[in-house]
């Protein structure tokens, strides 16, 4: 993951050291800040043998969410995910941004990459094309921000040490049936637990277990009292959950490092594709989510989700909210909390 060379050898080696020293003297920054500035460029590194230009055409991938009402049932849908990939003229898909031969740059103004207001297309043959947004202020070009070149980095920037959404997690685990899904409102309840703050992981995983034990085996009212086992095992995997995305005692979790692969919890691809990044020309950024992706299909409740067809369609939102409004993103009701600042947080209590 180095690369090849000398010199970018030797660095490794240096910064290396560098982190051996924070680490014996407990001296680093929490939480590790990202992304990391002075990284190698992903093309002399991941694209050695993660190369983009390989065409991988199509994918099919079916999302399954389930609801937070008291049977916690499904919603699904099947998305053909356009990766596309090639090279030169015959690059298509999603990864014609690192393999068509057009250079892509951009001008962050934040230092998590978050807020992407200036974008230039350089086409094979030099013809440039600049798209700005509308919070684009010229003096940008005259500061110190960096021009970066679109790589790898900028959509996957989460390849390794991933903190997953919990709400995902969540869904995977009821799905793969360590949740049971027959627990009454276990899905609501369990999100309650897991949004709330903790200082220790001790801390959570007592509160985890003192809630759901309270709520599904100590009132008799309950229904799922019968489940004991289910709950007892619902209550070890929400546990895991916790423990995988979660480290309090080093200041990170899921919110404190932002996923760009797609755009449900942050804005990821809609940092560009938002409908606002437009040319001199009139020529606007894409907006249209059937440009990387095509729904074949969505289906709502248990026995819909097991029986959903294959038709192309437009999205609509389950629990009868119908068609979006074009202009309308995920991140507009589903966007992560701000970063949970552990050590603010820890001063207020």
């Amino acid at each position: 993951h180095i690369g090849s060379g000398a010199d970018w050898y030797v660095k490794s080696k240096m910064s290396g050291l560098r982190q051996v020293y924070a680490y014996l003297t407990n001296s680093y920054e929490l939480p590790i800040d990202t992304p990391i500035h002075n990284l190698r460029p992903a093309r002399e590194t991941c694209e050695e043998c993660h190369w983009p230009e390989k065409f991988s055409g199509n994918l099919e991938k079916t999302i399954t969410h389930y609801t937070s009402e008291e049977d916690n049932h499904p919603y699904a849908v099947r998305l053909v995910l356009k990766v596309g990939g090639g090279s030169g003229e015959f690059a298509s898909g999603i990864h014609w941004h690192v393999s068509s031969g057009f250079k892509i740059e951009y001008i962050s103004t934040d230092r998590k990459r978050l807020e992407i207001p200036w974008v230039k297309m350089t086409a094979p043959d030099g013809k440039e094309t600049v798209f700005t947004s509308e919070e684009f202020d010229p003096e940008i070009l005259n500061s110190t921000h960096e021009i970066r070149t679109m790589d790898c980095i900028d959509c996957h920037n989460r390849p390794s040490h991933i903190f997953k959404d919990p709400l995902k997690l969540v869904n995977e685990s009821i799905g793969e049936g360590k949740i049971d899904v027959k627990i009454p409102e276990i899905k609501y309840n369990v999100m309650g637990l897991l949004e709330e703050f903790y200082a220790t992981t001790e801390e959570a995983h007592e509160k985890i277990e003192e809630t759901l034990t309270a709520t599904y085996l100590e009132d008799p009212e309950i229904e799922g009292a019968t489940f004991e086992e289910s709950v007892k095992n619902a209550i070890a995997e929400v546990k895991e959950i916790y423990s995988s995305t979660f480290f309090p005692e080093k200041h990170v979790d899921w919110t404190t490092h932002p996923d760009f692969n797609g755009h449900f919890r942050w804005d990821g691809c809609y940092r560009c594709h938002d409908g606002t990044h437009t040319a001199d020309s009139g020529e606007v950024i894409t907006h249209d989510c059937n440009n990387c992706h095509l729904i074949s299909g969505q289906a709502e409740g248990f026995e819909e989700v097991a029986n959903m067809e294959y038709e192309l369609q437009k999205f609509y939102h389950p629990m009868d909210m119908g068609e979006l409004e074009p202009e309308d993103k995920c991140t507009d009701c589903h966007e992560a909390p701000e970063p949970t600042d552990y050590v603010e947080v820890a001063k207020g209590e």
